[in-house]
């Protein structure tokens, strides 16, 4: 009795061009097998005469007839453009088994990427009121490619009475590295999940494992709650069970929210090979804002705009006639108080005589913070992904008082 020992090929996703993968059977010599692939769900056969997939099914073109010459067999196998899965199935003949089992086939499958995936940059921030659109940046390419970005995004303060208090960056810019980007998914729990069980609370089986790979961390659920950060440490994708770094209590059917944060962590996730080269934080003038009319010896000073100033005895300000002889800070801001634009007013610290037209110069807050860097990505997902910049961690939004 001859044996095959194993049906080897490269079975991670290929991208929509043509791509070619080897398999390698290895065996002894005079093992019998024949091997045929077919595209699934269509009745599209490899033919091994022509190189290609075709309809039907014939055994002279489409059966690879094969008795081994040497203890190992190799054959290239070429894929066409476009998206589609693919199964390879080996089948033994005659007086040869497969080693260490009873059965006469091997199966291997293989997914092909329909389009090329869109990965998009951006930042995000939980306090959305307080800023305008952000911009993004975008780009596109096959599993194997290679794309140097340069982003330029004007982050920029909201316009409105509730949020345009202006922008403070309290964060240090030269901290910046890939932990400030973040990818982040849901999935749903698939059985209670509990620290008095087997596995003391610490493996929980979830529907889909897409988009969750070691080093990602579970961030919120939808019901119950978390007890301590818990991070991916191993996936078993046979039984889509997660192991975690501390022990949860999770109720069947609740959605887990996954965040895999830095470079290691979102390419376990979705396959995407990126780094940051560099990002920097730029600050722009410093915001300046008109005495509206006439101030005398009073805390109340009204500006023909309010935007950008932020209350809470955070900022100081200075200008012509600005008295400044101890501590003399912006304690609370109005932005329309009587309900018409043009008429904002702040409360300051100390007592102020200013004559209407008077320029304000602000510090340590801005309408627009401005962020420049690179980005590169050397192997993009299979599908459309979202990366994000959590501006939090830099940014601190102004407040009215």
């Amino acid at each position: 009795m001859k044996t095959i020992s194993n049906l080897q090929v490269d079975t991670s996703d290929m991208p929509v061009t043509e791509a070619t993968r080897v398999i390698t059977v290895t065996g002894e010599v005079g093992a019998k097998f024949f091997m045929y692939i077919v595209q699934d769900d269509t009745l599209k056969y490899y033919d091994f005469l022509d190189g290609a997939f075709e309809l039907g099914h014939n055994n002279k073109n489409n059966n690879l007839e094969v008795e081994m010459s040497n203890k190992h067999f190799y054959r290239d196998i070429a894929f066409p453009a476009g998206g589609g899965s693919y199964t390879i199935t080996l089948v033994t003949k005659g007086l040869t088994a497969i080693a260490g089992s009873n059965k006469s086939v091997i199966s291997k499958n293989i997914a092909k990427q329909a389009s090329n995936a869109t990965v998009t940059f951006k930042a995000v921030t939980a306090s959305t009121g307080n800023y305008a659109t952000f911009p993004t940046t975008t780009a596109t390419g096959g599993l194997a490619d290679v794309a140097n970005l340069i982003f330029n995004w004007d982050v920029t303060n909201a316009t409105t009475d509730a949020g345009g208090f202006g922008l403070r960056l309290t964060g240090d810019p030269q901290d910046i590295d890939g932990s400030f980007w973040y990818f982040t998914t849901t999935d749903t729990v698939d059985g209670d999940v509990s620290p008095s069980d087997i596995d003391q609370g610490r493996k929980v089986r979830v529907d889909d494992l897409t988009d969750i790979g070691v080093g990602s961390q579970i961030s919120a659920v939808s019901s119950g709650s978390l007890v301590t950060t818990a991070t991916v440490t191993n996936i078993d994708i046979a039984s889509k069970t997660l192991t975690l770094s501390t022990a949860q209590t999770f109720a069947d059917g609740i959605t887990l929210t996954f965040v895999a944060k830095g470079i290691l962590a979102i390419n376990n996730a979705i396959g995407c090979l990126l780094s940051f080269p560099g990002v920097t934080a730029v600050l722009g003038a410093p915001l300046t804002q008109t005495v509206r009319a006439n101030v005398s010896n009073s805390t109340t000073v009204t500006l023909s705009d309010t935007q950008g100033v932020t209350g809470g005895n955070l900022i100081k300000y200075k200008g012509v006639g600005v008295s400044n002889a101890s501590s003399n800070r912006v304690t609370s801001v109005t932005p329309d108080p009587g309900g018409s634009d043009g008429d904002g007013l702040m409360v300051v610290e100390l007592l102020q005589t200013l004559s209407a037209g008077t320029v304000l110069t602000f510090s340590d807050c801005h309408n627009v913070i401005n962020f420049e860097g690179n980005i590169t990505v050397s192997g993009f997902p299979i599908a459309n992904k979202t990366i994000f910049f959590d501006i939090d961690r830099l940014i601190t939004v102004g407040v009215a008082s």
